[in-house]
């Protein structure tokens, strides 16, 4: 299986959802940073399969953090649909990187991919050096 750059992902994620990358991996407690972190943190570990460690340090935080908003996922997902509908649209990203091209038949689509990465890497590095 392909391997995501977990800072792609987060990158990808960030901006797909409007959210300053900084606040993003600052110690905010606002609600809706809190609950994109707990997004971000289920679909790396469902789709990508990292350690809690691993998620943690990509946005300054220990492990028992992420276990705990994993935690809380499957808690809230239970009966708050506008969770389970952010992480489908999360995995989609997840999924969207995730996508190899076959080199055997690289067309439009592959060309397409290829484009949006490259943009969105672009897009990631510009906004790091604000």
């Amino acid at each position: 299986m392909f391997m995501i750059n977990l800072k792609d992902f987060l990158n990808s994620y960030v901006i797909a959802n409007n959210i300053n990358r900084e606040e993003f991996i600052s110690s905010s407690r606002k609600r809706e940073i809190v609950d994109s972190r707990m997004i971000y943190f289920v679909v790396a570990r469902n789709l990508g399969g990292y350690t809690l460690s691993e998620l943690g340090k990509s946005v300054n935080r220990d492990h028992a953090t992420v276990m705990y908003a994993i935690r809380n996922y499957d808690h809230l997902s239970g009966y708050d649909e506008s969770m389970k509908h952010k992480y489908y649209k999360a995995s989609i990203i997840f999924r969207t990187l995730e996508y190899k091209p076959n080199a055997e038949r690289i067309g439009l689509i592959d060309t397409l991919f290829e484009t949006n990465r490259k943009l969105r890497q672009r897009i990631a590095e510009l906004e790091e050096l604000n």
